[in-house]
């Protein structure tokens, strides 16, 4: 599923990708947890009309879109339970290290 979000982005942010995936042991496509990126690329698509791309091209598109997860975290649009409160705790961390990187 990552390999979808980070076909148009340049290997500077391909590789930032992996050394957090390998630093945070977290990966935010999991299979039985619906992700903030996956409810952003969504709610795109259906405003867009097909283009679920939210991360763009550029490093500067991809730290955009990683403020929008960030932002998501913090204001979720509904209560959020225990379990999910964790899992977006999870999920932040990923995307403020990855973010870091990207900036290096």
């Amino acid at each position: 599923m990552s390999g979808y979000y980070l076909q148009t982005v340049p290997q500077s942010v391909k590789a930032a990708w992996q050394e957090t995936l390998e630093e945070t042991g977290f990966n935010p496509f999991q299979t039985d947890v619906t992700s903030i990126l996956t409810q952003l690329s969504v709610e795109q698509d259906f405003l867009t009309g097909g283009d679920d791309n939210i991360f763009g091209e550029t490093k500067e598109s991809y730290l955009a879109a990683i403020d929008k997860v960030l932002e998501r975290i913090e204001n979720p649009l509904a209560a959020v339970t225990d379990e999910r409160a964790a899992y977006l705790q999870q999920e932040k961390e990923f995307y403020t290290v990855l973010a870091s990187k990207i900036r290096e």
